[in-house]
């Protein structure tokens, strides 16, 4: 199953199991000592219930490495791109991140989303609702960072589904852009730069997919936030979870800046297999 959760400014993929309790440091197995159809496709370890102090960024980083195992199905792949915005050009060449979140084993009919209550959502967040009242499977999230394409004063719209599409080209999707949901978020009111993101950050985010870690994929979509956020659980059958998450500067419960994307595949008794976003 894929849960996805949009806002308004921004998209808001929730991570539902980002608030659960998690295994302690010394419960924690790697997950190469597990076996079964559950396992992952790379050792893991999970992140302890509360965090422990870190002396540096860099061994914060290097933790979050050894605990972001994807499980199986799933490869993030990001990439660095330069634009200059039209609504303020003197600001010169600006950095954007793009991360391309890829269903390995083909797509999924098992996703939901819950999307904003507000009446002024942005662009990302009307494309999902359209996506989900499709009924349409999933094959793909492509996330950009820097502009949050809302209030933008052009087609927002179109701007979204041009990095969708960029991403299904790239992919080779049967469903094409339908089946790829599309997130942004950052600064309002600025146009979405989608070609400099589709010709140029999303091929080489494909060319990065890894199916091993999360870890760039949590650092990708940051926009103020001082950290990357991601949490992991390995349950008991092995079935494996991972959260990224970003978002700072909340104002109200309605206008969050923030973004996330749950992860997990888990090996069901009669024998179907289960992605969960």
């Amino acid at each position: 199953m894929v849960y996805f959760v949009q806002n308004v400014f921004a998209t808001l993929l929730l991570v539902s199991a980002m608030t659960s309790a998690f295994l302690p440091a010394q419960l924690a197995r790697p997950m190469s000592t597990r076996v079964g159809e559950n396992s992952l496709y790379a050792s893991s370890a999970d992140t302890p219930a509360v965090l422990p102090d870190f002396a540096s960024k860099e061994a914060y980083m290097e933790f979050l490495k050894g605990v972001s195992g994807l499980p199986k199905g799933f490869a993030t792949g990001t990439a660095s791109g330069k634009f200059i915005a039209k609504e303020a050009p003197a600001m010169g060449p600006l950095p954007i991140k793009g991360t391309v979140i890829h269903l390995t084993e083909g797509p999924t009919d098992n996703w939901a989303a819950v999307f904003t209550s507000n009446k002024f959502p942005g662009a990302p967040v009307i494309v999902g609702r359209k996506r989900l009242s499709s009924g349409g499977p999933l094959n793909a999230l492509v996330i950009n960072n820097k502009v949050s394409n809302v209030c933008s004063g052009g087609d927002g719209v179109g701007d979204s589904e041009m990095v969708c599409e960029a991403v299904a080209s790239a992919l080779k999707l049967e469903g094409g852009a339908a089946t790829v949901l599309p997130s942004s978020t950052g600064v309002i009111g600025w146009r979405l730069p989608a070609k400099e993101l589709a010709s140029d950050v999303v091929p080489e985010a494909i060319k990065n997919l890894d199916a091993t870690s999360g870890s760039d994929a949590a650092t990708a979509i940051m926009t103020t936030d001082r950290w990357p956020k991601l949490r992991s659980k390995t349950l008991k059958s092995g079935a494996r979870l991972v959260g990224i998450a970003k978002g700072a500067g909340m104002i109200e419960v309605s206008w969050n800046y923030c973004c996330g994307v749950y992860f997990s595949w888990i090996f069901l008794s009669n024998g179907m297999n289960g992605f969960c976003l």
